[in-house]
């Protein structure tokens, strides 16, 4: 092989080994950089409050006169709420008089905020198969003896028991283990009327057992007597 020619082949060689070397140099170089990286994502979940999301609203009634007020919180509530609410809830009636006519506030408290309602205290509806007035009687009592509760002892119209509701006896001023004469009051639609109930002593019974007297025998006639000692 020629000379020149043996250079210009191991020349090439030279070259050819060189650009490999400089080839996997430079791969490994651009491999090292392209590493994957793995993130660590954190989540921190919180738990957000509901209280503020709680929202009582509470309901306006109306009630008659002497109606016994609900203890129960959940008759005074127009919105739904949890059981861990409800057992928090503090409900205030003090300031309602059910004896008056009137429009009342109550108040429900939930961890310090209040919430405010309103009772109405009506007079009782009077019904329509009403009496126009009534007539009370005066009742003669022994002593001692008890007196009705039922109204219609002391009415003289008939009564039904509607409109027996409606009405309110005082027998407050009547002592019945005194004689002498007492009065007594029945409120009816707006209008007191009064009666007399007179207490009595108890009078004695009287015997009505009468005694036969006897009458005497009379003796024997002498014709019977000498007819008996003939028969001797």
């Amino acid at each position: 092989m020629d000379k020149h020619i043996r250079i210009i082949t191991v020349t090439s060689l030279s070259l050819l080994g060189i650009l490999c070397i400089s080839s996997g140099i430079m791969y490994s170089s651009l491999k090292a950089k392209n590493v994957d990286e793995k993130v660590l994502v954190i989540v921190e979940q919180k738990q957000v409050s509901k209280e503020t999301d709680v929202d009582i609203k509470l309901k306006d009634l109306t009630i008659e006169v002497n109606t016994p007020l609900s203890v129960k919180i959940i008759d005074y509530l127009d919105s739904a709420v949890s059981d861990e609410v409800l057992a928090n809830l503090e409900l205030d009636t003090s300031s309602v008089n059910v004896t008056q006519p009137g429009t009342y506030n109550y108040t429900i408290t939930y961890k310090k905020k209040i919430y405010n309602g309103i009772i109405i205290v009506k007079e009782k509806e009077v019904p329509t198969n009403t009496l126009q007035s009534i007539t009370l009687r005066t009742l003669n009592v022994n002593i001692g003896t008890a007196l009705s509760t039922d109204i219609s002892n002391y009415v003289i119209e008939p009564l039904t028991d509607e409109i027996k509701s409606t009405m309110f006896i005082d027998l407050s001023k009547v002592n019945v283990n005194a004689a002498g004469s007492y009065q007594y009051t029945i409120t009816y639609n707006n209008s007191i009327y009064t009666g007399t109930i007179t207490i009595t002593e108890t009078q004695p019974t009287l015997s009505t057992t009468i005694t036969e007297e006897k009458t005497p025998q009379e003796p024997p006639s002498g014709d019977e007597t000498d007819q008996t000692q003939n028969t001797n």
